[in-house]
Order: structure tokens, then C-alpha cells, then sequence
């Protein structure tokens, strides 16, 4: 069975208050005779469920198009869960009890903090949610040696209030300090239920858009139940 880890994105997905948010226009109507419905939308290709590509942070690093279609295929994920507050930045005691759990040959690990119980509320959602330190991303990079990606139920790897310590967290996941040979792909914004069966593996589905250092994308999961 097939199961969605993505929000979709609409004009009502939550983003930062400094940027448009993302906006459809209808050009053609079949209810005003025109031959066909047709629309323009416009977007951060940063906002809602999207992956972040190394040439997010690093100019020498490899765009969303410059992967192959089966480098968006993840063995053997593993669910992290670690709780945080507002503005909290994950650190390496939250994740230390997790190590023991995460096999050696995961490619993409779900951190799921619980976070989006406040996607509803989208200032709170955007403005003070947590992040990622940089020495917690150190530490799974040591880790996880098959690691290809995270996926994070937090709008971004950088909390807004904690703007620098994000940076330097995703400069170490996107191979700009000790890991160049091994950047990994950053899923923000996804969707990942106190709920989820077990899973097989993970599918991600980015938007190919040329020029774009990252983009939106739909994440999906094989479970283990294939009724």
C-alpha cells in the first residue's frame, strides 16, 4: 500500500510572512465559454512540502535535476521521533537514544516532532518553530553512513529565531563542510503522522523545473500492507 507524506500545496499553505505566498489564477473558464479551463500559478519553489538540493547552500553542489530517478528511491527508512517546543533547536542529546535504533544501511530518516499540530495556525507554525543544530546534523552524518535524506515535520532545517546555528545546519547536511562527498537531500515540511505503519521505503517526487537549486515535491512510502 501507498501512502502520502506531502501536503499539497495551495494559497492557503503556510509560509513566511516576508514572501508572496503561492497564488493560482484561472486564465481560461469553461463556466465563462471558454474552450478548456486553464491556469497560471506562481510559487517559492521553498514553500510547503519541498527538498532542498545541495546548490541550496552550496554553489558547487548538484540541483534538484541534476539527480536521476532512482537516486528519489529510499531503502529502509527509520522514524525518529523527538519532541520539542517552540524555537527549540534539535540538539545531539535528542537524538543520541535513537542511534541504537536506526540501521546502518538507512538512506532516509523521518523526524517527527509533532510539530504540525500547529500547522494551523501559520504564524506560530512559521515563526517559532524548531530546527535543526548544526551539531545534530553532525551527528547523523557520522551515524548514518547510507544516509541520502531527512525528512522533518518542521517548516525548514533553520528555526526563524535561530537563523545562523539553520545555516550552518544545512551547510553540514549539503556538503559544504565536513561531508562534500555525500550531501543529502532535505524534505521539509512533510507530513508524517503519530500513525504511521511500518515502511518499506520511501518515494520522492520532485518537481523538475530547470534552473531551480531545490523544489517542491509529493514524498510517498511502500508499507509493509499491501492490501
Amino acid at each position: 500500500m501507498l501512502i502520502k507524506l506531502s501536503y499539497n500545496l495551495s494559497e492557503h499553505t503556510p509560509f513566511y510572512s516576508t514572501l508572496p505566498k503561492p497564488k493560482l489564477d484561472q486564465v481560461y473558464d469553461l463556466g465563462k465559454g471558454h474552450a478548456c479551463n486553464s491556469f497560471y500559478f506562481t510559487t517559492s519553489n521553498h514553500v510547503g512540502t519541498h527538498v532542498d538540493a545541495p546548490r541550496h547552500f552550496n554553489p558547487n553542489g548538484r540541483a534538484i535535476t541534476d539527480y536521476s530517478l532512482d537516486e528519489f528511491f529510499f531503502r529502509c527508512p527509520a522514524i525518529v521521533d523527538v519532541a520539542l517546543s517552540d524555537e527549540e533547536l534539535i540538539q545531539p542529546h535528542h537524538l543520541t537514544p535513537a542511534l541504537a535504533q536506526i540501521p546502518s544501511d538507512s538512506e532516509i530518516v523521518l523526524i517527527r516532532t509533532g510539530w504540525s499540530r500547529h500547522r494551523g495556525d501559520e504564524r506560530r507554525y512559521m515563526d517559532h518553530g524548531p530546527g535543526f543544530g548544526p551539531a545534530a546534523a553532525e551527528l547523523l552524518m557520522e551515524h548514518c553512513p547510507a544516509l541520502r535524506a531527512i525528512a522533518m515535520d518542521i517548516p525548514s532545517v533553520s528555526a526563524l529565531t535561530h537563523d545562523a546555528e539553520g545555516a550552518e545546519a544545512h551547510r553540514v547536511f549539503l556538503g559544504c563542510t565536513a561531508y562534500p562527498q555525500r550531501p543529502i537531500l532535505l524534505i521539509e515540511d512533510a507530513h508524517l503522522p503519530a500513525d504511521l505503519p511500518p515502511l518499506q521505503r520511501v518515494i520522492l517526487m520532485p518537481w523538475l523545473f530547470d534552473g531551480l537549486d531545490s523544489s517542491p515535491c509529493t514524498l510517498f512510502a511502500e508499507t509493509a500492507n499491501h492490501d
